[in-house]
C-alpha cells in the first residue's frame, strides 16, 4: 500500500470518529433511564375494627309440640287446616265423647250414693255419742259405728277423684292447642278411630322468637365469653337465598368444647312475629364480638402470601417498592387489620405485585403519565438550516 492510500484511509477514519463525537455531544450523559412498573395502590387507614366471627348455622323453633289425644274414641271433627297458624287453647279436635260423658253420670251417682251412707253413718254416730257416755253402749260398739264413718268417708273420697277423672277424660275429648305456632299437615282424618297416648294428630312449632344454632372454633371461646360477660352479644342473620338481615342476640355458649371437631356449640334467638323466618333454615352468622381501637386496615387484596407467613409492598417515598412481612388481625369487609408492619397513612400496593420485588421503581397506575419533553434537535436543525442560507 503506497503513501497517499493511507493518508486517504486515515482521512475517512478521522472524518467518522469526528462524526460519532458530534452525535454524541448530542445524548444526555449517563445510561437509559430506569423502567417503572404501574402499580394500583391505596393508603392504609386507622379506624375502630368490629370483631366479626362468620359462622353458618340453623334456625330452630323455640318448641316442637306433637299433639297426641289422651282418650280413645272416634275422631268426630277436626276445626283447623293443614298448616294453619293457631293460638293458645284454640280447639283443633273433637273425639267422641258419648262414651266419657256416661262415665261422668256413673261417678256422680256412685258419689250420691256413698254421701248417702256417709251422712247415715254421721248421725248414727251423733246418736251413739249420748249413749256411751251413759255407759249403755260399750265402748267396742261405738269404735264400730265410727269405724264405719271413717270407711264411707274414704269412700266418698274416692267418688270424688273417680268422678274428678271421668269429668277430666270428657274434657280431653276436646283437643286444644297448648302454644301459639304453626301446624303440620294432619296425620289423621275424620272418622279414624284414635289410641290414647299413640296416634299423632298434627305438629305444632312455635316460631316467636326463633332459635339459631350454630357452632365456631375453639379459638373464639375466650373473646366470646369476655364479649358475653360484657353486655349483649349482637348477631346478624342471613337467610340462604336472601339478602335480608335478621338481627339476634347470643343466648347460649355451651358448657363444653367439641372434642371431636374442636368447635364450640352457641345458640341466638331472633324475634319472628311475621313468621319471615321457618325452622331449620340454613343461615350465615356474623358475631360482633367486641371492638379494635384504633386498628390500621388494608385492603384484603393488598396482602400476598409467601413461605415466611403473609407480606405486602409499601410504597416509599422515593417511589421504590418495600416487602414488608405483616401480622393480620380482624376483617372488616373486604378489610384486613395490619398487626405490625404498615403505618397509617402509608400507600400500599393492591394490584400489580406480581412483577415487583424490593427496591422495583414504581408508578401509579390510576395517574394519567406525564407529558413528553419538547425535543431539542429540532430548533438545531432549523438554526442549521439557517445557516446554510
Amino acid at each position: 500500500m503506497n503513501k497517499k492510500t493511507i493518508y486517504r484511509a486515515s482521512r475517512v477514519l478521522l472524518a467518522v470518529l469526528a462524526a460519532g463525537g458530534l452525535a454524541g455531544c448530542g445524548k444526555p450523559a449517563g445510561g437509559p433511564p430506569k423502567m417503572q412498573f404501574p402499580v394500583k395502590m391505596t393508603p392504609a387507614v386507622q379506624m375502630d375494627a368490629p370483631i366479626i366471627i362468620n359462622a353458618f348455622g340453623t334456625t330452630k323453633e323455640q318448641l316442637n309440640v306433637d299433639i297426641v289425644p289422651q282418650v280413645s274414641g272416634q275422631l268426630l271433627k277436626t276445626f283447623i287446616k293443614d298448616g294453619a297458624v293457631v293460638t293458645n287453647e284454640q280447639p283443633l279436635f273433637q273425639i267422641d265423647p258419648r262414651d266419657y260423658a256416661a262415665r261422668v253420670q256413673q261417678a256422680e251417682a256412685a258419689l250420691a250414693a256413698d254421701k248417702a251412707q256417709q251422712e247415715l253413718a254421721r248421725l248414727t254416730v251423733e246418736r251413739n255419742q249420748p249413749l256411751l257416755e251413759k255407759k249403755l253402749i260399750s265402748p267396742e260398739d261405738y269404735d264400730t259405728i265410727k269405724t264405719k264413718l271413717a270407711a264411707v268417708s274414704a269412700a266418698v273420697q274416692a267418688d270424688e277423684a273417680q268422678l274428678a277423672l271421668a269429668r277430666l277424660s270428657l274434657m280431653r275429648c276436646t283437643i286444644t292447642a297448648p302454644l301459639a305456632g304453626v301446624c303440620s299437615v294432619r296425620y289423621a282424618d275424620d272418622g279414624n278411630l284414635v289410641a290414647a297416648g299413640l296416634t299423632r294428630l298434627v305438629n305444632i312449632r312455635s316460631y316467636d322468637p326463633l332459635f339459631v344454632d350454630f357452632s365456631v372454633s375453639e379459638e373464639y371461646l375466650p373473646l366470646l365469653r369476655r364479649a358475653l360477660a360484657a353486655g349483649p352479644v349482637k348477631l346478624e342473620l342471613v337467610p340462604r337465598g336472601e339478602t335480608n338481615t335478621y338481627t339476634a342476640a347470643l343466648e347460649v355458649l355451651d358448657n363444653a368444647v367439641n372434642s371431636l371437631t374442636g368447635t364450640i356449640q352457641l345458640r341466638g334467638s331472633t324475634p319472628n312475629p311475621d313468621q319471615r323466618l321457618w325452622a331449620q333454615q340454613f343461615v350465615s352468622v356474623r358475631v360482633h364480638a367486641g371492638l379494635v381501637p384504633g386498628a390500621v386496615m388494608v385492603p384484603e387484596g393488598a396482602v400476598q402470601f409467601g413461605k415466611q407467613g403473609p407480606y405486602l409492598f409499601v410504597i416509599t417515598a422515593q417511589s421504590a417498592a418495600e416487602l414488608r412481612p405483616v401480622q393480620l388481625g380482624v376483617r372488616v369487609g373486604d378489610l384486613v387489620q395490619v398487626l405490625s408492619g404498615v403505618k397509617p397513612g402509608e400507600n400500599v400496593v393492591v394490584l400489580g405485585q406480581l412483577m415487583l420485588f424490593p427496591g422495583a421503581p414504581v408508578m401509579d397506575a390510576s395517574k394519567p403519565p406525564p407529558a413528553p419533553a419538547a425535543s431539542a434537535a429540532a430548533p438545531t436543525a432549523t438554526k442549521a438550516g439557517h445557516a446554510g442560507k
